[in-house]
């Protein structure tokens, strides 16, 4: 039993892996030809949904009623798997979304040419001039019909509890006027634990909440959004964490 468990771990792994390496070379093949990396966010998609079907994981999606598909949003989500990226990017499939991402993701080989190709916002959190340009890059392709995924907390936390905020994506949603759509992520966490290789069969939730309006709201408003964003998400959260178990893809 043990020995085939390993099997299907290593299975999972070498299909993340050898996919990511196809759909980085791929994007960043067609994004040379575009301005904003459309048509090579759609190969990103089915990377999305072939590693959710490799994984035997399970996605349900809702409160997508709360969403217009012809708005840009700035979703905001709790982040507690690297696999967050993968369940976000499947329960938004409507969406063009680029996703907020540290530095030094753009270090991996070929993944971070794909994350670069797809005109994601990298954010170097040393460097506050960099960082308050790269908010405003992403504030322009806001404009051009672009939504951003920020997780908010800056960094995986562990159980339930949320960490402190991060400011950033708040100004950004201000100044640009976007609608804030909060998310909660349930069951990632049990999916794929931090630090760690062992993807696991499972089902997974992503809750979306009623966007909040940022158009009439002054920058020195922002903390009354960060505590309407912060509550939202978790009244979201719950007490109920979906526990893994096997397996298949559904929207509802």
């Amino acid at each position: 039993m043990r020995s085939g468990l390993r099997l299907v771990h290593v299975w999972r792994v070498s299909a993340l892996v050898s996919s990511t390496l196809i759909a980085s070379l791929l994007v960043t093949l067609i994004c040379l030809f575009e301005r904003d990396g459309k048509r090579g966010y759609h190969v990103a998609r089915w990377w999305m949904a072939f590693n959710l079907w490799a994984s035997d994981v399970r996605v349900r999606v809702s409160g997508m009623e709360h969403l217009d598909p012809n708005r840009q949003y700035i979703f905001m989500s709790n982040h507690r798997s690297a696999a967050d990226i993968v369940t976000i990017g499947w329960a938004l499939w409507r969406f063009q979304i680029r996703f907020v991402a540290k530095r030094e993701l753009l270090r991996v080989p070929v993944f971070g040419w794909g994350l670069r190709a797809l005109k994601n916002i990298i954010i170097d959190r040393s460097n506050h001039v960099q960082a308050v340009r790269s908010y405003r890059i992403a504030g322009e392709r806001i404009r051009r019909g672009i939504s951003v995924v920020v997780f908010p907390e800056g960094t995986r936390g562990v159980g339930r509890e949320l960490l402190p905020f991060k400011k950033g994506g708040f100004v950004l949603a201000i100044e640009t006027g976007t609608p804030i759509a909060p998310i909660a992520v349930v069951g990632t966490a049990a999916v794929l634990p931090k630090k760690s290789l062992k993807i696991e069969s499972g089902v997974v939730e992503v809750r979306i909440g009623q966007s909040i309006e940022t158009q009439a709201v002054a920058l020195k408003d922002k903390d009354r959004i960060v505590r309407a964003v912060r509550e939202s998400i978790a009244g979201l959260l719950g007490n109920n964490l979906v526990e893994p178990r096997p397996y298949g893809l559904q929207r509802s």
